[in-house]
């Protein structure tokens, strides 16, 4: 038995896993998630992350630190690009990493590092890297240079709220930006209103969290709400809603359709409404947003 090695402890989630069994039948969603993982493993080995088992939708791998799993999350993000079958829903993955001590025993790995990251890949919507601000601290300069600092939350098992970061891998405009390319300036603006107070969100620094909680930047006086139900974040000349909660934010666009979302996100557009645990009804409590 190895005690106190230091690590960094990575879990990769697919998202979209329980839909896929739902529409596609138990065998036909076994084998697309074990040809999921044979990817994932693939590409993590390439960067000296080895994985320790399969949970279901959820991969658990070690790497020798954090530059490597900012590395194999990355190139596990790619390989989950082309992901999707021909049937079913869209798939994505979700990653979380944190370094720590850890207990390698009997082909498993234990310790507190890997609470935290099993903690961290439940809040990571589809596309995203997120690792605590310790763990920020571990990495070289290349990859600090790629991170955005998010917001601060209650993870279970921790005394302490921990703070949020995420690894800046995409560069496509529609769903991440690296903040060392050049970007022309835009004056975007989002409006939300909510039981007669408006709030608007224009700076791309800044992360809103919607949530019941009381320090959240929007307030919900909403029972079916979670204490921290999404987040919205400018990035360029848009506005990027991202779900983190336990039954779903649900979001109309004026003229179109709902569209539920579970840890997932989607681009704000022209003008709607947010609806957060159900479906919008007219008694419902909503947040009314408008992008200009």
């Amino acid at each position: 038995m190895e005690q106190g090695r230091e690590r960094a402890v990575l879990f990769a989630e697919v998202i979209g896993a329980a839909e896929l069994y739902a529409t596609a039948g138990d065998t036909a969603a076994h084998e697309t998630l074990e040809r999921c993982a044979a990817r994932l493993s693939k590409a993590a080995a390439s960067w000296k992350a080895k994985v320790v088992k399969t949970l279901g939708s959820r991969l658990l791998l070690l790497a020798p630190n954090a530059d490597a799993a900012a590395r194999a999350a990355t190139a596990m993000q790619v390989a989950a690009q082309d992901f999707s079958p021909s049937y079913g829903p869209i798939l994505g993955l979700g990653v979380g990493f944190h370094c720590g001590p850890v207990i390698e025993e009997k082909g498993d790995v234990f310790g507190d590092a890997v609470n935290l990251a099993a903690r961290l890949v439940e809040q990571a919507a589809r596309g995203q890297i997120l690792f605590a601000a310790e763990t920020a601290a571990a990495l070289s300069p290349p990859y600090r240079r790629l991170l955005r600092v998010l917001y601060s939350m209650p993870l279970k098992g921790r005394s302490e709220d921990v703070a949020l970061c995420e690894l800046v891998w995409r560069a496509d405009a529609a769903a991440t930006f690296l903040p060392l390319a050049a970007s022309r300036p835009v004056n975007a603006r989002l409006t939300l209103k909510y039981r007669g107070s408006k709030l608007q969100l224009k700076d791309a620094r800044e992360v809103l969290t919607i949530g019941r909680e009381q320090g959240c930047g929007l307030v919900l006086d909403d029972s079916e709400a979670s204490r921290h139900h999404c987040t919205i974040q400018r990035r360029n000349d848009h506005f990027v809603l991202v779900d983190r909660s336990t039954n779903g934010t649900y979001v109309t666009v004026d003229g179109e359709g709902e569209t539920r979302l579970e840890h997932t996100e989607l681009i704000l557009r022209r003008r709607g409404w947010i609806a957060f645990g159900s479906p919008r009804e007219p008694t419902k409590e909503t947040v009314e947003f408008s992008c200009d």
